[in-house]
């Protein structure tokens, strides 16, 4: 008796030991298809990364708005800039830059040019801007102040991307553009993105860009240049903002015989 229990104690023992070695297994195994898994999900994660990159790459950026370089209308306006629910505006030519910043030119003497290139930007700029001051008064209706009420005009509805740079010296702003990269003296790179909602049915971008004074009756003052809103979505935290290319529109064409 006693032996046939220590051979059923024996045969228990290497059962549970059949059973634990099954589990280890098992486990072994889960953890390599595991392993197998997560390389999967990684390799598939780099492959839509690198699509979304190329097609990203490979989608031209078409200025939609007018005078991204901001050459000023006088002293109270800006060419092209449909500015509305303002009282009062003031626009001054601060600067040029150009290509080389040899060639910079300081219209005011208050070193604006040297400003942006000390802290935004240093390099070579493909073409000509101007780096511009205003200073406003909002009117005393609830409609919101938009240095460009642009959008009416259709040309900026769908995937976009909207931006300015920025130094906001007294007063507020608010609208859908908002600070994206922070540069030093206050400097800021300003803008928003919007993609197209729907393949079959309307769709449109924010019609406040860019407010002066949250509050009426309010006055404010800001350097500001290559306000504009180019298509398709740009990485403004990885590429920062540009001088981009505008199509001609059939209003720029004069009639045939003029």
């Amino acid at each position: 008796m006693s032996q046939r229990l220590t051979d059923v104690v024996v045969a228990a023992d290497n059962l549970t030991q059949t059973v634990q070695d099954k589990i280890g297994n098992i486990d072994a195994t889960v953890a390599a298809k595991s392993a197998e898994v997560d390389v999967s999900i990684a390799q598939s994660k780099v492959s839509i990364d690198n699509f979304i990159v190329g097609a990203r790459g490979e989608a031209s950026h078409i200025l939609l708005s007018k005078n991204q370089r901001m050459e000023p209308l006088g002293t109270t306006g800006i060419k092209h800039f449909n500015t509305i629910g303002l009282s009062s505006i003031e626009v001054i030519k601060e600067a040029t830059l150009h290509g080389n910043p040899s060639h910079d030119v300081d219209h005011t003497g208050n070193g604006v040019a040297a400003d942006f290139r000390a802290n935004v930007y240093g390099g070579y700029v493909n073409g000509y801007f101007n780096i511009l001051r205003i200073k406003w008064t909002r009117n005393n209706r609830a409609h919101p102040a938009r240095i460009d009420d642009n959008w009416y005009r259709g040309y900026q509805q769908g995937s976009m991307t909207t931006a300015c740079y920025l130094k906001l010296i007294t007063g507020d702003i608010e609208g859908a553009m908002r600070p994206v990269v922070n540069y030093q003296n206050d400097w800021s790179l300003y803008g928003t993105q919007s993609k197209v909602t729907s393949t079959v049915s309307q769709f449109h971008g924010a019609h406040t860009k860019l407010g002066l004074s949250k509050s009426t009756e309010t006055s404010g003052e800001a350097l500001i240049c290559l306000f504009g809103t180019a298509s398709g979505y740009i990485d403004l935290e990885k590429v920062g903002w540009g001088i981009y290319p505008e199509f001609a529109r059939p209003s720029d064409i004069p009639a045939t015989g003029v």
